[in-house]
């Protein structure tokens, strides 16, 4: 890593005191239904301190609805356990789970198009800005430290994903890989322990997804934050993950390295095709309803 991706990384994920707990995220026996379907049965997953983890998988696998049970999307619809450093979450509100240190960015990104890039991306901040409504009415020097600090990580997320020059462009008309880019930036202003990356190279050209796989590999070589990504290009999940899961109809089928699932008979039967390179762009992209 560059002394200026360092330097970069440092503002978004500043140095954090010693966890009690080298295990970030553990889930056990994790059950999600929407009536009588079964999206998801009998999930276990560890992710460790600083890890990062992609979850591939067909259409319909149970991917992004992993990611909604565990930031709270489904909470209603989800039974079992998910710990975030020691601390039970499932079942919790969103936003609680968010401001105990889950960062999210989605499929479908949910823009403000009427607001410009930065303004977009500062909203990921509204977590780390600590101040109230007589702060804000009476400590007016206090409110523009904080806004002024937001600005100024927002700039830094923008940066690290190549967008410095929309920063002050409108959301609407943006194209959509864009868009994605921005999300991205803004699921990284709160410094999250644990990231959630849902499909962040779908739809992204190739430049993009260069981008993308560069900010991957900074962020893993930064040491600040876990990282559990649902990707369905495969060379992308070589060259950045420690660890892969693979999901078919909602459990787990493998789980090892990028070489031991990748390259099992297992996967290109079960995932890819049997006969296929498990390099081919043939697991499509999850849907991101609720329902997948």
């Amino acid at each position: 890593m560059t002394e200026a991706a360092r330097a970069t990384l440092d503002e978004l994920f500043p140095q954090r005191a010693a966890r009690m707990h080298s295990q970030v995220l553990a889930i056990r026996d994790l059950e999600v239904r929407f009536g009588g379907v079964s999206a998801l049965a009998g999930i276990g997953l560890d992710l460790a301190d600083d890890e990062l983890v992609a979850v591939i998988g067909p259409n319909g696998a149970g991917k992004s609805t992993l990611l909604n049970a565990i930031c709270g999307v489904v909470r209603g619809n989800a039974r079992g356990s998910i710990e975030l450093l020691g601390q039970q979450i499932l079942g919790r509100p969103a936003y609680v789970v968010a401001d105990l240190g889950v960062g999210r960015s989605f499929q479908d990104p949910p823009l403000i198009d009427t607001e410009t890039v930065l303004e977009n991306v500062m909203v990921g901040a509204h977590l780390r800005l600590r101040y109230s409504m007589f702060d804000q009415v009476f400590l007016r020097r206090k409110v523009r430290r904080y806004e002024d600090e937001a600005r100024r990580r927002a700039l830094t997320a923008l940066d690290l994903a190549g967008l410095t020059r929309h920063v002050d462009d409108l959301v609407a008309g943006l194209p959509y890989g864009t868009r994605k880019l921005i999300d991205i930036a803004r699921s990284l202003m709160s410094g999250p322990a644990l990231l959630l990356l849902d499909e962040p190279t779908s739809g992204l050209d190739s430049d993009e997804q260069a981008r993308v796989k560069q900010m991957l590999l900074e962020i893993k070589s930064s040491q600040r934050v876990t990282v559990l990504v649902v990707e369905h290009h495969m060379e992308l999940v070589r060259a950045v993950a420690d660890k892969v899961v693979g999901l078919q109809a909602g459990t787990v089928l493998a789980v090892g390295s990028p070489h031991e699932v990748l390259d099992s008979a297992d996967f290109r039967a079960a995932l890819v095709g049997a006969g296929q390179p498990a390099d081919a762009k043939a697991v499509p992209p999850e849907n991101t309803t609720a329902s997948t």
